[in-house]
């Protein structure tokens, strides 16, 4: 990028610096990335709602529905590169109606999905001094996964350590009940708080609802889900 400043003759100079990342192997992009600030958003993300019906095998008329979501992405409390996190508000409603068999059973959960680009929680070293140029180095060793380390050049003790692993999905419910005698069940979350620690890279997350009902004659199941964001 151009740096200006000025000669001795008083004339502006312009210096071009490049700026550069060498890496080498798949975990590219996550560590050039790796401690880059994420961009906060400057007001909540609106959602746009979902809604599935479907009829199950004994006649019982389903449905089940998001809407009013939000997700709000906010810089992370701890100032860290490895953590992410943000505040969450959504309604789901579910509905049961026309079976002829009484449900016996039923659970209706509303939560949301978090993925991680590259876990990092197998541990994270910081430390060290001043370097005199950055340094990457890749290796695959006897474990499956790859280790890597950042540094400062020039024999300096400055370095970035970790154990890169493949990314992880994980489900996090945050509310649940169930259907009441008229069959119907709303569940309602308000600006709770999500987060994901030791995460080398991007963190998205997306809604979902999810029915069971159990009968006499039959069990059924099934969901929804939001659409995904970034965090």
């Amino acid at each position: 990028m151009p740096q200006r400043g000025r000669n001795d003759s008083g004339g502006a100079v312009v210096k071009f610096v490049k700026r550069s990342c060498a890496v080498v192997g798949a975990v590219a992009a996550t560590l050039c990335g790796f401690g880059a600030p994420v961009p906060a958003r400057a007001e909540p993300m609106a959602m746009p709602p979902q809604f599935y019906e479907k009829v199950s095998r004994d006649g019982w008329h389903l449905s089940i529905r998001i809407d009013g979501e939000t997700v709000n992405a906010v810089p992370n409390l701890a100032a860290a590169a490895n953590s992410r996190e943000g505040f969450v508000t959504a309604s789901a409603t579910a509905t049961a109606t026309g079976g002829s068999n009484p449900i016996t059973d039923s659970l209706f959960i509303l939560g949301y999905e978090l993925g991680c680009q590259s876990d990092v929680s197998a541990g994270l070293n910081i430390g060290g001094t001043a370097g005199i140029g950055p340094s990457l180095a890749l290796g695959l060793g006897n474990d499956i996964a790859p280790g890597a380390s950042i540094g400062g050049g020039g024999g300096l003790a400055g370095f970035v350590q970790t154990v890169v692993q493949p990314g992880v999905i994980v489900d996090l419910p945050m509310t649940n009940m169930a259907l009441n005698d008229s069959g119907q069940s709303m569940l309602d979350i308000d600006n709770l708080h999500i987060k994901a620690d030791a995460c080398g890279g991007d963190v998205t997350i997306r809604s979902y609802a999810y029915l069971r009902i159990s009968t006499a004659e039959a069990h059924t199941q099934f969901a929804i889900y939001g659409e995904p964001t970034k965090i």
